[in-house]
């Protein structure tokens, strides 16, 4: 190797050496490599950017969680009395039925005025919940149906004109009628209770004002307790 060569190899192994310590800085100046601050910029920005999302899908997520109520729903007729009640009709051997609110029977009520109204209610606003004692013809029909406040003003209305007592009481109005059908012995004897309330509206019915109207229609039974306890069941019953 001549002299020349030996006196450039250092030096060019030299300069490779503060060229790969330098390189990134090298690049950076060329623009090829970003600068080392702007990296660290960067990198922050990306983290705060990640946070913020994070925290607003955190805000969203809660925000569902804490979506306003529906507002009230009918029950089903496992839930539709206390426990209490049901413990007292299975004492007395009664057979829960189940829902019964189809064709022109099976209501919380026989009055072929009050029938109409409740079936023409929404099956997602209405249940019937039917309990008999067996071999008997002791039965009894609790109804809840959510409606405008409009019909709840036609239902008082012909609760009064068929004669029903009525009270105020637990925040809205009770309409009671003992009665003998009609077309049964005079020893058929039946009893109906109405409970009528406004309440505010579930957002699943669209109207300004509304009413919660719960009815039982018991033979050879007092139909009020069996009224009183799903109003109060429900929370619609205020003592």
């Amino acid at each position: 190797m001549s002299r020349r060569v030996q006196r450039f190899a250092p030096f060019a192994l030299a300069s490779a050496i503060v060229l790969g310590l330098s390189g990134c800085s090298v690049l950076q100046d060329w623009g090829i490599l970003p600068a080392a601050d702007n990296a660290a910029s960067d990198v922050t920005a990306q983290e705060e950017v990640a946070t913020e999302t994070l925290d607003g899908d955190t805000a969203v997520t809660e925000e569902t969680a804490a979506a306003p109520d529906a507002g009230l729903s009918v029950p089903t007729c496992e839930t539709i009395y206390s426990s209490d009640l049901v413990s007292t009709l299975l004492d007395e051997v009664r057979t829960n039925v189940g829902d019964t609110s189809e064709g022109d029977f099976g209501y919380g009520t026989t009055n072929q005025d009050l029938v109409p109204l409740l079936k023409n209610v929404r099956n997602d606003l209405r249940i019937s919940c039917t309990w008999y004692l067996p071999a008997s013809e002791s039965v009894s029909v609790t109804s809840v149906a959510i409606l405008s406040s409009d019909t709840l003003d036609d239902i008082s209305a012909l609760l009064k004109a068929a004669g029903a007592g009525s009270a105020e009481a637990g925040g809205g109005t009770l309409y009671t009628i003992d009665l003998t059908t009609s077309d049964e012995s005079p020893d058929y004897i039946s009893t109906e209770a109405h409970f009528l309330t406004e309440i505010p509206c579930p957002t699943s019915l669209a109207e300004a004002s509304c009413g919660a109207w719960v009815s039982t229609n018991y033979a050879f039974g007092e139909a009020q307790p069996l009224t009183l306890d799903a109003a109060r069941t429900l929370g619609i019953y205020s003592n």
